[in-house]
């Protein structure tokens, strides 16, 4: 008997279908259990699916009765060997599952095809105490031609032992980060809440603090420009700007208008033309960021659409690092243009075979592609875009749909023009673009404006005016979502060359995976240290505290963080020995579980739980957030409710800590009508509305 073990049930449905595997067997306990039998190559099958992991590290306590409390001098706790454990809410699940795994004579593992994938199997293999022989099922689209292909080109199960270390060896470092250096910091330095340090979340945390930090600190300079309007002698007009850039004081700038005259002449006039590559093919990230971009979607919803539309069959495998294709998958890709150029909504786009832009190294590339490619659509195209789905689906497949149609178009070409204006021997220096050959661009990337300068030669007389132009030195931004994970993608770092940031995304450096980025800024959101501000990420008074106290810079340093992650690739790959990574690992949370202990920094106080006219602490009823020291008389109170709004929490933090929130729309009044309003403690504390300023009309 073969046992078929899927990660989850969505999956082995999927599966199911593919194989003929006929009806659903459901577990007369729990209906939501099942599995099928069926014949697979002559051998009787079970296909059975998991709910992601069912087994995990045990805890800190498993180890001794010393690790069951929190007791700073106790940890830290590392294990000679490290124990597993089923999660308490797949009891049921695992116990349905093992007498399949004990009775089978081979087992083929169809979890998701990653290192996550591999470590979710392993952990059931080995905690059933397991010896069967298995093989892989390698799944990079769920169509039925792919699902069928790949159970006839089994893997076998040697070959994914590194990307299992790999997959335990992330697991055991978060477990020790996770375990050891939060118990450090939250006996040290909290007295109610745990202060959560983790592998990626907390140098996450750091770019966000460090970015705010530089916001503050920022001094903002004034700079001026000398801007000239240049006329020709058939009054075409352009503009141009003094070539030796902005000046620190006004007077300086007057002072050159004040010399120039008001003729002049065409000193140069240059024309370049330049080729510009259709962009490379999405990965998760990047995808992620441009629903962000041009659907104004947040990162979850970008996370389980593109989750939707893989399992409707639509899209390739969505958690993958890599923006490249396979040389073996180009007549695959072939027949999926072909098929989207004939549909209805693509049909503008379509092209002769003859016209196409050859394939290249540009967009297909075996070395650049890890254990998945880019994420494109699949050769399952609808008939319309109707036919996928709901509006959110359909917009995802549009712009993947969109990404792929363009490696076929020309080149875009555009010609630069650089015009030097000569005024007593000042140059001033205009720059303009004409777009001579439109290519790919008429797929998804038309430029709003393009300067277009006018047709004029060397030599040539103009007349001039000249202005000034007051301006500031800007603060950076505040990291967005996307940005954000755009910024851990690269561990910080910022690339202008495309080439170069593509080499850096291959080496694995980033901050966790594609697969775990938008966990863990929620995991940031949830544990209280960000909070969103519009549509960036600011951190709170608690991320803030983390950042400045943690005494260890390396647990908090993006670069460093990012080398771990490439070592845990360099598992997969069979490039570094597993227990001397997990050595070292060990010995570094030996070291800085010390430097946190021995720290004298000061405990965190918690402001939000703290009663801002009386200094005592706060609790919460059903419907309130009020102050202990009400029978003394402290009338200090947050309803969790009102007008009609419920207030979230980060809004009744910041009314305890600031006493004022930003603008919260959606109250009512008493007459129904909706209105807009910040909320202010006043020194009475009780609650006011502060209505925005009414614009001006025009």
């Amino acid at each position: 008997m073969i046992v078929i073990y899927a990660e989850k049930y969505s999956l082995a449905k999927e599966i199911a279908n593919a194989l003929n595997a006929g009806n659903r067997i459901p577990y007369d306990k729990d209906n939501r259990i099942c599995h099928w039998e069926f014949e697979l190559d002559g051998d009787k099958a079970i296909l059975l699916h998991g709910q992601g992991h069912l087994i995990q590290l045990a805890q800190a306590k498993s180890y001794g009765e010393q690790y069951s409390k929190w007791d700073i001098n106790a940890f830290p706790c590392i294990p000679k060997e490290y124990k597993l454990a089923v999660k308490e809410n797949t009891k049921v699940l695992y116990e349905y599952i093992k007498p399949y795994f004990d009775k089978a004579d081979a087992l083929i593992n169809a979890t998701d095809p990653d290192r996550e994938g591999e470590l979710i199997f392993d952990y059931v293999y080995r905690s059933m105490n397991c010896k069967k022989p298995w093989k892989r099922v390698w799944l990079t689209d769920l169509t039925y031609g792919k699902i069928n292909y790949a159970f006839n080109h089994l893997k076998d199960g040697f070959e994914m032992q590194t990307l299992q270390k790999s997959g335990e060896a992330r697991a055991i470092t978060d477990w020790l980060y996770g375990g050891n250096l939060t118990v450090a910091m939250t006996t040290k330095f909290s007295t109610d809440k745990v202060l959560s340090v983790g592998r990626v979340q907390t140098p996450t945390l750091a770019m966000v603090v460090n970015r705010e930090n530089e916001i503050r600190n920022f001094v903002k300079k004034p700079f001026y420009k000398v801007i000239g309007e240049f006329t020709t002698t058939d009054n075409s007009i352009y503009k141009g700007e003094y070539i030796a850039g902005k000046f620190d004081d006004k007077g300086s700038a007057e002072q050159l208008i004040s010399s120039l005259s008001n003729k002049g002449s065409i000193k140069s006039v240059e024309h370049k033309q330049k080729t510009v590559t259709a962009p490379l093919l999405f990965n998760s990230t990047q995808l992620q960021i441009a629903c962000a971009k041009h659907l104004n979607w947040d990162l979850k919803k970008a996370e389980s659409t593109m989750q939707k539309l893989y399992e409707a069959k639509f899209m390739s495998y969505p958690r993958t690092n890599t923006e490249h294709l396979t040389v073996a998958m180009m007549n695959e890709v072939e027949k999926t243009i072909e098929k989207l150029m004939q549909i209805d909504e693509y049909k503008e786009y379509s092209l002769d075979k003859e016209n196409w832009l050859e394939f290249s190294k540009r967009h297909f590339d075996d070395e650049k592609v890890g254990s998945h490619t880019a994420i494109i659509p699949t050769l399952n195209v609808p008939s319309s875009l109707s036919d996928i789905g709901d509006d959110d689906m359909i917009a995802l497949y549009d712009l993947l749909a969109k990404s792929l149609l363009r490696i076929v178009f020309p080149k875009v070409v555009i010609e630069d023009t650089t015009i030097i204006t000569s005024i007593n021997d000042k140059d001033f220096v205009s720059k303009g673009s004409v777009i001579v050959n439109e290519g790919w661009y008429s797929v998804d990337a038309m430029p709003d404006k393009i300067n277009i300068l006018p047709s004029i030669n060397e030599n040539e007389n103009v007349s001039c005016n000249f202005d000034l132009a007051k301006g500031e030195t800007q603060p950076p931004k505040r990291y967005t979502e996307p940005a954000l994970i755009n910024a851990m993608e690269l561990a910080g770092q910022h690339f202008e060359d495309e080439e170069a940031k593509s080499l850096f995304k291959l080496q694995k450096k980033g901050l966790g995976t594609d697969a775990t980025r938008v966990s863990t800024i929620e995991g940031l959101y949830n544990r209280g240290y960000i909070v969103k501000k519009g549509k960036t990420v600011v951190p709170t008074e608690r991320g803030f505290y983390v950042i400045d106290t943690l005494p260890v810079s390396d647990i908090k340093s993006a670069e460093l963080t990012g080398e771990i992650e490439k070592q845990l690739y360099d598992i997969e790959l069979g490039k570094l020995n597993y227990d001397d990574f997990i050595s070292q690992i060990e010995d570094k949370v030996r070291l800085w579980y010390a430097e946190i202990k021995n720290s004298k920094a000061k405990a965190y106080v918690d402001k939000s739980s703290i009663c801002p006219l009386c200094g005592n602490k706060l609790y919460k009823s059903k419907t309130n957030v009020y102050c202990s020291n009400y029978k003394k008389g402290c009338k200090f109170s947050i309803p969790f409710e009102l007008c009609g709004k419920k207030l979230t929490q980060n809004q009744i933090n910041m009314l305890i800590s600031s006493q004022r929130t930003n603008i919260i729309k959606g109250f009512k009044s008493k007459a129904g009508k909706e209105f807009d309003a910040s909320l202010k403690i006043n020194e009475q504390g009780k609650l006011e509305f502060i209505f925005p300023a009414r614009k001006k009309k025009k």
